[in-house]
């Protein structure tokens, strides 16, 4: 019978997102508006979890404004 020995492979190297610009708010469209000032205040205070957060809604908001 085969022994197998396992070893620990390589170390995973993890960086920062790719720095895309954000989305930018439709004119005219208060709740891009308000998701951009949610932003911005997220942001001011380090909150880089809404700051994504409110990137992806706007991304999808409504449907991307089709």
């Amino acid at each position: 019978m085969e022994k197998h020995q396992t070893i620990m492979g390589d170390p995973v190297h993890l960086t920062l997102p790719s720095q895309d610009p954000d989305p930018a708010p439709v004119d005219g469209c208060a709740g891009c508006v308000e998701l951009a000032n949610v932003r911005a205040r997220a942001r001011t205070v380090g909150d880089l979890t809404t700051v994504t957060d409110c990137n992806v809604l706007l991304r999808r908001h409504p449907e991307g404004h089709s």
